[in-house]
């Protein structure tokens, strides 16, 4: 066993070769030398917006204090027991005065906050994730991380008067500032783990990566300087961490087939919206186990998302569905593609479940929000939204069914949840007066 005099290893430690940089997972070096201390992990906050709403009748489960799954519930059941699912929360601030739903619903998701109808003169508030962001501004080395599989301009109307804003972000650092999402893989990675610059023209990303070799060949010999201090569990994360970036990159990095899309699709993106969605899912825990931001929101559709789902033999678009009239057809497959995203959702949980962080695992020291920005597409009504909350288990626990009032706002949730992170707030948004009752396990 080496002595007190081995090397301590920040959590924010560079491996710097030209200009990448990599953060290493929490690894037992990194530990203070202080006997006993214990590896506290950060808290982070990932927040997953699903568009159109849900079937209730197979979201919400039985009325029972013990969460059994739901139909469309069902594949949580490799982490039932670190899931928290909410039935009776509302958003009243999501309600428009006049028609427009999706936009307005939308904007007001992470902000609890009613959007002004206008294409140009935005205005809804500070979402959630942008207010954890702010309280640990310079924590990381990106403030915060939007992503989404869907693109399209902030720019013009898309829902009777709204802003185009307000249907594609749902992260709002100011009021009147939505954040952009990047939806292409290879330019998050980038972004992610070279301090590439979005902003920056395509002549310039395209030579900064033609000059740019394998993040794992810049940084090995690194690495390899590093594993005389490093015991045998550090060896093993180190290892699975390499090998896991080594496989995201050539995942992102492989050529697409485009076939007769050529005109359509540009190179570098993936071949179709399952390995898109794959793709980012990675990039998402790779983002949270690098440290390189604890605060990170993720749009899998935009609002009114009209997305074929033709691998489920779904017939028809997301949002058309969605707008059932009671058919027995259209909700059955509605069904089919909740079911699908909840997959999806759970996936994820299951990677950061699976990843190490400090004495745990990325899922504990997350709290992972998944939700929507109407209940029942078909009525847009904003109650009995799909809520669904993972991880913070030692402050929460998991495995639970908690049911409020038809109406209990939304926000207060969100009050708790800033709670837990670690922030001083006691109200949020128009209707978050107070924190969320009967959520702490020691409440």
């Amino acid at each position: 066993m080496k002595s007190s005099t081995r090397r301590v290893l920040s959590r924010r430690a560079f491996l710097a070769g030209g200009a990448v940089a990599v953060g290493l997972p929490f690894l037992d070096v990194m530990r203070p030398l202080a006997r006993g201390a214990e590896s506290i992990a950060p808290r982070r906050l990932l927040c997953y917006f699903v568009p159109n709403g849900v079937v209730g009748d197979a979201w919400f489960p039985v009325p029972h204090a013990t969460l059994e799954l739901s139909p469309s519930l069902a594949a949580l059941a490799p982490v039932r027991d670190r899931v928290l699912v909410f039935s009776g929360l509302a958003n009243a601030p999501g309600m428009p005065d006049a028609p427009g739903s999706h936009a307005s619903g939308t904007a007001a998701f992470l902000t609890a906050r009613k959007a002004r109808r206008s294409e140009v003169d935005l205005h809804v508030g500070v979402s959630l994730d942008q207010r954890f962001a702010a309280a640990i501004a310079g924590a990381t080395p990106l403030a915060s991380l939007q992503l989404g599989c869907e693109g399209g301009g902030s720019f013009g109307a898309c829902d009777i008067g709204f802003g185009c804003a307000y249907h594609r972000s749902i992260s709002w650092s100011t009021p009147t500032t939505p954040l952009p999402k990047l939806t292409s893989p290879r330019l998050a990675f980038d972004v992610l783990l070279a301090g590439d610059d979005p902003g920056a023209g395509a002549a310039a990303r395209a030579e900064r990566r033609a000059n740019r070799r394998s993040v794992l060949d810049v940084v090995l010999a690194d690495v390899h300087d590093l594993e005389g201090d490093l015991g045998v569990g550090d060896r093993v994360r180190l290892d699975a961490y390499l090998d896991g970036l080594r496989a995201l990159e050539r995942q992102v990095d492989a050529p697409v087939g485009l076939g007769a899309c050529k005109a359509a699709a540009s190179p570098g993106e993936p071949a179709d919206f399952l390995a898109h969605v794959d793709m980012m899912t990675e990039l998402m825990v790779l983002a949270l186990a690098c440290d390189r931001t604890r605060a990170l929101s993720f749009m899998l559709g935009n609002a009114a998302s009209n997305r074929a789902f033709p691998f489920l033999g779904v017939e028809g678009g997301h949002h058309d569905l969605s707008h059932h009239a009671g058919d027995p057809a259209k909700k059955a497959a509605l069904r089919q593609v909740d079911a699908w995203q909840v997959a999806q959702f759970a996936r994820l949980l299951q990677r950061l479940a699976d990843t190490p962080d400090g004495d745990g695992d990325l899922l504990r020291s997350t709290i992972v929000l998944l939700g929507s920005d109407v209940g029942d597409g078909n009525n847009h009504t904003h109650h009995d939204l799909p809520i669904v909350v993972a991880g913070a288990d030692d402050l929460w626990g998991g495995g639970r069914h908690l049911m409020y009032a038809t109406g209990t706002p939304l926000a207060r949730l969100y009050v708790s949840i800033l709670q837990a992170l670690g922030l001083p707030d006691t109200s949020f948004g128009e209707d978050g007066d107070r924190p969320l009752t009967g959520l702490r396990l020691d409440a």
